[in-house]
This record gives structure tokens, sequence and C-alpha cells, in this order.
């Protein structure tokens, strides 16, 4: 499938063992909505589950396709919990007729030529850069003692969608050249299926 016959209003995800990052884009330079999710559990639970979040963004949005990236393996409980998120994500996106797909995990990476070691934040940076709405909401990098900001998911669903779409197309809103060179490398999608409640809004409120 080439870029110009890919569906253009797309969901991006980054399904975590509790909370979701989300961005939606109505083709690859416009951004709709983003957002996070919280499923903690304990004293401050969040009392609406994963399915009907989910539920209202398909229902708010009315994506053609719903992208999202493989769970780490590194933990397995962790990847255990995120994977059935994803299939209760696909489940409801199939019930709406929305087509999936899951990236494997270096598709984001892979997007950027000519740089040996692409880091988490480099790549939110470039990203930030691109889609100016964002750049407020970029976390400063993190130390190694420190636990990562959840602003950071907005940004890896971010670009899980930029590696969907493929090359960015040059900014012309910006006279600053971009950082990084996107390549044609992201590939590598498996089929799968996904919508809307948040707690960080596009306009930075809170919601309650």
């Amino acid at each position: 499938m080439t870029p110009h016959h890919k569906p253009k209003r797309i969901l991006a995800l980054d399904v975590r063992p509790r909370s979701v990052g989300y961005v939606v884009f109505e083709g690859r330079d416009r951004l709709l909505d983003w957002g996070v999710h919280s499923f903690r559990n304990g004293v401050n639970a969040v009392r609406i589950p994963l399915g009907t979040k989910i539920a209202t963004l398909l229902e708010d949005f009315r994506p053609v396709v719903v992208v999202a990236q493989k769970p780490p393996s590194r933990e397995e409980v962790n990847r255990e919990r995120t994977q059935k998120m994803l299939e209760l994500i696909r489940r409801k996106a199939r019930l709406r007729g929305i087509q999936t797909h899951v990236f494997k995990r270096r598709a984001a990476r892979n997007l950027f030529a000519g740089e040996e070691r692409m880091t988490k934040h480099k790549i939110a940076t470039a990203l930030a850069q691109r889609f100016a709405e964002l750049a407020p909401l970029l976390p400063p990098e993190r130390k190694c003692t420190e636990s990562e900001d959840y602003r950071m998911s907005i940004f890896d669903a971010l670009a899980c969608g930029a590696a969907y779409f493929g090359p960015l197309a040059p900014a012309t809103t910006s006279p600053a050249p971009q950082p990084l060179t996107l390549s044609r490398a992201a590939t590598g999608f498996e089929s799968l299926g996904w919508r809307r409640r948040f707690l960080f809004r596009q306009r930075g409120r809170s919601s309650p």
C-alpha cells in the first residue's frame, strides 16, 4: 500500500501496562487530538475501565485505522498485560469495522536515517519540531535515576503514527531546518484493530 492510498484518519496508540497514550492524525501532517489514559489501581484507581475508554475514542473520532506497537519483551508480566490490552483494542475496533496494525518496536527508529543511535528523547524532540503544537508537552531528557514522564507516551504514540505514514513532508510553518532525516525504512506491520476519554487534552487541560 502506497502512502497516497493509506487511510486519512488514524488513531496511533502507545499501549503500556497501566496507561495508553494516543494521538489522532488527520492525514500525515495534521493532529486532531492527543492525550494519556491511566488505568492505575489502588487508592487512586481510575473507575472507568479500559474497554469503555477505548470505545469512546473509537466513537468520537471514527478512525479508519488504529496503529500500535508490539509490547516490549524484557518484562514477561508487563508484556502479557500489554498484549491483553491490545487484544481488547482489537476486538473493540473489529466490532466497528476498523482496521488495526501493530508495528515492530524498531519501526519508529527506522524512520530516521543517518543516526546510529536514536534514543526515545531524540525521536520525540524531532517530532516536536515537526508538530509544533506538541512542543510544549515535550519533557526534559530524563536521568537514569528518574522515572519516565507520562507525557512521553504521547510522543511514543506520535512516533508510531509517523511510522505508519512513512517519511514526513518538509515542514512549511517554521524556517528552522529539520535536524534529522527521515528514511523509508519503516515497514513491518501486523494486522490488529481500535478511540476516547483522556486525562491530558489537546489544549493542556486536565479532565476530572
